[in-house]
């Protein structure tokens, strides 16, 4: 066995060993590469949005679709001058491929459909040539058509199926034309786009705009007049400003009365995100927000649980079997008891928009039980945890009565 002995290793140390100078250089090398990797990190994240990234990644787009592109924006898109950057009012909960656009006097929100853990590829590969094998365009709308139906339990009219689909190329062209299906299936297959689309009659969110491959536009909403300095309210807060956070809190019941009728739940709220164009509130950030039936399958699909925690999803609170350990409950809360525990009530830390030193006891009071609703009125007869009909009817009430009041204090 070989060992080093005193005098050998003397020598290596001499070998390895950096001058003042080289140690410098190495040093300054090393403190820029960790930079430049920083600046990169910063740019791509995932996890906060920079103005310079939202740049980076439209340029990159671009580079890969300015040619034998799908999609009618395209052309204005990637080739006329736009000023992209962060969504503004920031979302709650960053969304990655989510940015603004504006040019002028237009604004709209910029979308881009890209794949997850649950994507659905379109084509197969035999095993033989190793070719992509896609559907012809009748089995497309066939393929599609079952897919909406499964998972949002929609049937869609062959008017509406052909806005969904957004096939640009001629069927001739069978290059161009499985190139516009893989933009059309990764738009089929983002939640966002289906919920505006699937929805688009009912007013109840932006509207999606044209589309550039997988990225489409939307309706940008002019979001409703709240700032930071709403949570200091509870010490002091303005007549007209507390007559506004009034006003808001009724708006926000009559819009999730509207999605009760459609059956559809929101699992997350932001209040950012309600905006008012054309006297019509809509909410812009559909990634938690589903069809019931599509939610309902989601936490009762009979995955493993231990508590009732394991069983819900954001805001959408469940149950676990303890007998069989099972995931087997649909949503037990609803809109009305999330609204008001997250946006109208709010937190000790974070006071909602109806909790002020003007809020008259009743209210307040009423606020609490539809937060937690507990007694049997209180309670909603479909959802375990939820409010009730009757119980949203006198906050209701309540609120309309308090704005009458202020507008006969404000009248000359």
């Amino acid at each position: 066995m070989w060992f080093l002995t005193k005098k050998d290793c003397k020598s290596l140390a001499r070998k390895v060993r950096f001058a003042p100078r080289k140690r410098f250089y190495l040093l300054t090398v090393l403190v820029v590469i960790v930079v430049l990797v920083l600046i990169y990190g910063s740019i791509t994240s995932s996890y906060y949005c920079l103005d310079a990234g939202v740049e980076w990644k439209v340029k990159k787009f671009c580079q890969r679709h300015h040619q034998q592109s799908t999609g009618r924006m395209c052309s204005d898109f990637c080739r006329k001058f736009w000023d992209f950057r962060c969504p503004d009012p920031p979302l709650e909960i960053h969304h990655p491929n989510r940015f603004q656009a504006k040019r002028a006097d237009t604004t709209l929100t910029l979308i881009q459909a890209v794949p997850n853990e649950n994507y659905e590829k379109l084509f197969w590969v035999d095993s033989f040539y190793h070719k992509e094998h896609y559907p012809s365009a009748s089995e497309y709308e066939s393929i599609v058509s079952r897919y909406i139906q499964n998972k949002y339990s929609i049937s869609v009219t062959p008017e509406r199926m052909q806005s969904l689909l957004r096939l640009t190329a001629a069927k001739e062209d069978e290059v161009m034309l499985q190139k516009s299906m893989r933009h059309s299936w990764n738009l089929i297959q983002n939640h966002e786009y289906m919920m505006m689309s699937l929805f688009n009659e009912n007013e109840l969110f932006p509207y999606a705009g044209d589309n550039c491959a997988e990225m489409f536009a939307s309706e940008y909403l002019n979001a409703i007049d709240f700032d930071d300095d709403r949570f200091y309210y509870s010490n002091h807060i303005p007549l007209d400003r507390w007559r506004y956070h009034i006003k808001v809190a009724v708006l926000v019941l009559d819009y999730v009365t509207e999605l009760d009728q459609h059956e559809i739940q929101m699992c997350h709220v932001d209040l950012t995100r309600f905006g008012i164009n054309n006297n019509r509130l809509k909410y812009d950030d559909l990634r938690f927000v589903y069809p019931a039936y599509t939610i309902n399958r989601k936490l009762s699909s009979g995955s493993y649980c231990s508590r009732d925690e394991h069983c819900s999803f954001m805001y959408c609170k469940s149950e676990c079997n303890m007998k069989t350990r099972r995931c087997e409950s649909r949503v037990m809360n609803n809109n009305v008891q999330i609204v008001c525990e997250k946006i109208l009530l709010g937190t000790t830390r974070y006071p909602g928009i109806l909790v002020t030193q003007k809020t008259p006891d009743r209210l307040q009071m009423l606020l609490e039980r539809c937060a937690n609703p507990t007694t049997e009125r209180d309670v909603s007869r479909t959802n375990p945890l939820g409010a009730s009909e009757e119980l949203k009817k006198k906050l209701y009430n309540e609120l309309t009565s308090i704005y009458e009041k202020l507008a006969l204090i404000n009248a000359p």
